[in-house]
């Protein structure tokens, strides 16, 4: 954590370097995963990504053409699912970089911390080995975050560069553009212009001035709430949102939500690709969750000025957790995937945090054993996606009482012909909700199986 007498450009080659092998390292044996679950319904048995001409046509219907378009891009080239797995390690090679050049961005705005030149490069590291990130990187339609948040980045990089040098085609062309980008990918992108404004705040900006460097972008997310407002699709979720649960209950049921990811991020030791997390029906159902959330806001207030990074952290991820999920709640409280686009800041706030803490030499042999944990967690937690009997074996070790996960073990099994470890696992979905749709179909295509009627999978 010294200063680096090496010109910029080859300290940023070097990062890039190290970040590469950490990567490649780390989610080498990603590359032998399947298709996993979600990735059936969105690429596999989606006939409409498996053609240019058939992405074409459907761009007048749904949303997110950006990410569509990546899956037929690698359903074209015909390298199958290795093809996928290495353009989402590409695509995080890409992230981590950005969360390099963001760090070196807040930390020159920030003079009393310019004397630790290797935290960029550590917080990227971080970032980039992270066990959390691996349901956004190696399950294959967790690319739909990962792929988001390049644009998301890119899209704030282009904005500190024009805010730095006063260059409105950054400020007013690319920022903008990387946000409809991003809007294209995963509409959740909408919080963008938010950041941009937690940014100018957390890096001595003034709020007065915001509006003049950003109007271009709070514009576009006007008109992309106006398009979603206006689609079919989306009134339709909308409504369903709506009945989901009363404003109380949603309240908590999405506080606690964060606080169980921002656990994840913390201690990322029971990694879950579909937790069990319960549906509150009044505000203090979660007193807990929402203590800790208030503590989070008044931790973001009480140190923007000693401590604008740990500020900038808890803001961010309580802009990307929250907001969103309050208007439109899901069946699926949370998913890790979700901490993705949130860890960057929490990353460097950890790294600051712990260089301040600790003494320099101490800070470095810390930070370095807290990479190598991180990367042995995400290698071990790789192997739970080499199969989808493997990944939903341990969900169900996580998962107990959740019927779905039952259900998806279940579905397993019967693909690969284990056929009364399937029955067990339908009956067990059925035992926690007898009215479990996708076990009854499934155990009627066992039943059928067993009859000999049942085609092949």
């Amino acid at each position: 954590m010294s200063h680096s007498n090496k010109p910029a450009s080859h300290t940023d080659l070097g990062a890039l370097g190290w970040l590469t092998l950490a990567i490649a390292l780390s989610y080498a044996n990603a590359l032998i995963g399947t298709f996993q679950f979600d990735d059936y319904n969105v690429i596999v048995d989606q006939s409409g990504v498996h053609s240019w001409s058939a992405w074409a046509a459907g761009l007048g219907h749904g949303i997110r053409a950006f990410l569509k378009a990546s899956y037929t891009l690698d359903w074209t080239l015909g390298f199958g699912v290795l093809g996928f797995h290495v353009t989402n390690l590409l695509i995080h090679l890409a992230v981590s970089w950005l969360a390099y050049l963001l760090s070196q961005h807040f930390i020159s705005q920030h003079a009393h911390l310019n004397s630790l030149t290797s935290l960029p490069l550590l917080t990227a590291l971080l970032f980039a080995l992270h066990p959390a990130n691996t349901e956004a990187v190696t399950y294959i339609s967790g690319r739909s975050v990962s792929l988001m948040s390049l644009f998301y980045l890119g899209g704030l990089l282009a904005y500190a560069h024009g805010r730095c040098h006063a260059n409105r085609l950054h400020l007013h062309l690319l920022t903008p553009l990387y946000f409809a980008l991003a809007l294209l990918t995963k509409e959740t992108a909408v919080t963008f212009p938010f950041a941009l404004f937690l940014w100018e705040i957390c890096t001595r900006g003034s709020w007065r001035d915001a509006f003049t460097r950003q109007w271009s972008s709070w514009l576009l997310m006007l008109a992309a709430a106006m398009f979603f407002l206006f689609s079919d699709s989306y009134q339709s979720h909308m409504l369903n949102s709506v009945n989901f649960n009363n404003i109380g209950g949603n309240v908590a049921t999405q506080l606690a939500g964060a606080v169980w990811l921002l656990k994840q991020w913390a201690m990322p030791l029971w990694l879950n690709i579909d937790p069990e997390l319960p549906v509150y029906h009044q505000v203090m159902d979660a007193p807990l969750a929402v203590l800790t959330a208030s503590l989070m806001l008044a931790a973001s207030w009480f140190f923007r000025s000693s401590r604008p990074w740990i500020t900038f952290a808890l803001a961010w991820a309580l802009l990307q957790w929250i907001p969103i999920y309050l208007l439109l709640p899901r069946l699926d409280v949370a998913n890790e995937r979700q901490i993705y686009l949130a860890a960057w800041p929490l990353c460097m706030a950890a790294i600051i945090e712990l260089a301040l803490f600790l003494k320099i030499a101490r800070a470095r042999y810390f930070i370095i054993t807290l990479l190598l944990v991180c990367a042995l967690l995400t290698i071990q937690r790789n192997q739970d996606y080499r199969s989808e009997i493997a990944l939903w074996e341990d969900t169900v070790l996580k998962s107990p009482g959740k019927a779905r996960v039952h259900n998806n073990l279940g579905h397993a099994y019967l693909l690969a012909g284990r056929d009364q470890e399937a029955q067990h696992e339908f009956f067990t979905a059925l035992h926690i909700d007898p009215q479990q749709p996708e076990a009854l179909t499934n155990l009627q295509k066992l039943d059928s199986k067993k009859a000999g009627a049942m085609p092949r999978p």
